[in-house]
C-alpha cells in the first residue's frame, strides 16, 4: 500500500469534524508550497472562513474585545 492509499483509507475512517481540520491543514500546506496565487485564494479554501470574516466585518466595534485585552503589551 502506498502512502497516498494509506492516508486516503485513514481519512475515510475519521468523523466529519476532524475532516474539516484536515482540510484546513491541507490548505495551509498548499499555501506554504506556493500553490495558491494569493492570500484570498488561501482564505477561501478554508471551510467557513469567508463567512467568519464577513461576520467580523459586520460586528460593531462596541461588541468587540478591546485590543488591550488581546495584546496587553500594545
Amino acid at each position: 500500500m502506498t502512502s497516498r492509499e494509506y492516508v486516503k483509507k485513514e481519512i475515510d475512517l475519521l468523523p466529519d469534524s476532524v475532516i474539516e481540520r484536515i482540510q484546513e491543514f491541507i490548505s495551509f500546506q498548499r499555501y506554504s508550497m506556493g500553490i495558491f496565487e494569493n492570500d484570498t485564494d488561501y482564505l477561501n479554501s478554508i471551510p467557513k472562513m469567508a463567512a467568519s470574516i464577513n461576520e467580523g466585518i459586520e460586528t460593531p466595534l462596541s461588541d468587540c474585545v478591546p485590543l488591550s485585552e488581546v495584546w496587553p503589551d500594545v
